[in-house]
């Protein structure tokens, strides 16, 4: 479903069905299996994430003032805000299950969301050491 003016009608609408979606794929995490859990999780999350890329790339509105189209950008980051770290909230608790051993392409795909929603906090470079000395 696509998102359209109003906005506040279609996307109450598309939420509606995006929980409906959730709830599939929450009852399919509660299996408890491992690779479904994980693949599940993911899914979840992305969902999120395209409800708030959806938002996003709303055309806007013709014959806006370039100080109106930055308050309608900025009224449309608020909206999107919420889905878009609900997305990162799911992806890092796919992530947390490396934590128990647990890492299958699912958790890996979580992690490579997480490092483009969040650069600052996972794409950090390792630092090599490349002279070591010993210590007496």
């Amino acid at each position: 479903m696509a998102l359209r003016a109003p906005l506040a009608a279609s996307l109450k609408q598309k939420s509606q069905r995006l929980q409906k979606a959730v709830s599939s794929f929450e009852t399919v995490v509660n299996y408890q299996v491992q690779e479904v859990t994980t693949t599940a999780t993911f899914q979840i999350a992305d969902l999120y994430k395209a409800l708030a890329g959806a938002i996003m790339a709303l055309q806007r509105p013709a014959g806006l003032t370039a100080a109106e189209l930055e308050e309608y950008n900025l009224l449309l980051e608020e909206q999107a805000y919420p889905f878009e770290r609900k997305a990162i909230e799911i992806h890092e608790l796919n992530s947390q299950r490396s934590w128990e051993g647990i890492y299958d392409q699912w958790v890996e795909k979580s992690f490579a969301e997480l490092k483009r929603m969040l650069p600052g906090r996972f794409d950090k470079r390792e630092l090599e050491v490349t002279d070591v000395r010993e210590i007496h």
